[in-house]
């Protein structure tokens, strides 16, 4: 059963005792998450299409922006550098692993959300589609296989994403949270 909170409707995941712990928060992020590219919106294109000069600097490899296939904008990736190789990465994924839309967005003192795709921005949380008009938060499944490794101790997911549920739910949220499941 989806937990309440405020507004926000989170799912049973977050609340069933596991022993995975987020190693991003931990190691820092490898990237990982990042392999395959991400979705995008023809919206999100856009954006990062008004950027592609200033991008050049921050990629591995130049890329021509318009040859980005946006031709089924159902179906929109973010391009993919090295492209069915073990090495295959979102073409914004810089050399040191963090990305170059974050980056450049950084160094432009530019808001973050303003070129980085809604998918990336959530990650590694999701939202999914459980009835008409009803939407809950949970853990994109992509985080099993990135994010979360094995760990000795038992701990609840939504302790692990504590930062990221505050970023999305509010600090009011998340300390009811904390009162309502305190270990």
């Amino acid at each position: 059963m989806s937990v309440i909170v405020g507004p926000f409707r989170l799912s049973p995941e977050f609340f069933t005792p596991t022993r995975l712990k987020y190693q991003c928060a931990v190691l820092g992020c490898d990237g990982d998450c990042c392999s395959g590219g991400v979705t995008a919106t023809l919206y999100e294109v856009a954006r990062i299409k008004a950027h592609a000069d200033e991008l050049q600097a921050y990629l591995v490899e130049p890329y021509d922006f318009d040859t980005w296939d946006i031709a089924h904008p159902s179906d929109i990736g973010t391009p993919v550098l090295y492209e069915e190789k073990p090495t295959q990465q979102c073409w914004f994924q810089r050399a040191n692993r963090l990305c170059a839309l974050h980056s450049l967005a950084l160094d432009q003192a530019m808001p973050v959300p303003a070129i980085k795709p809604f998918f990336c921005l959530f990650f590694p949380l999701t939202l999914i589609d459980l009835d008409i008009n009803v939407t809950e938060i949970a853990v994109d499944g992509k985080a099993y296989e990135t994010c979360l490794v094995p760990s000795d101790t038992e701990t609840y997911l939504f302790k692990e994403f504590e930062q990221e549920l505050r970023r999305v739910i509010g600090d009011a949220n998340y300390d009811e949270l904390l009162r309502r499941y305190p270990d």
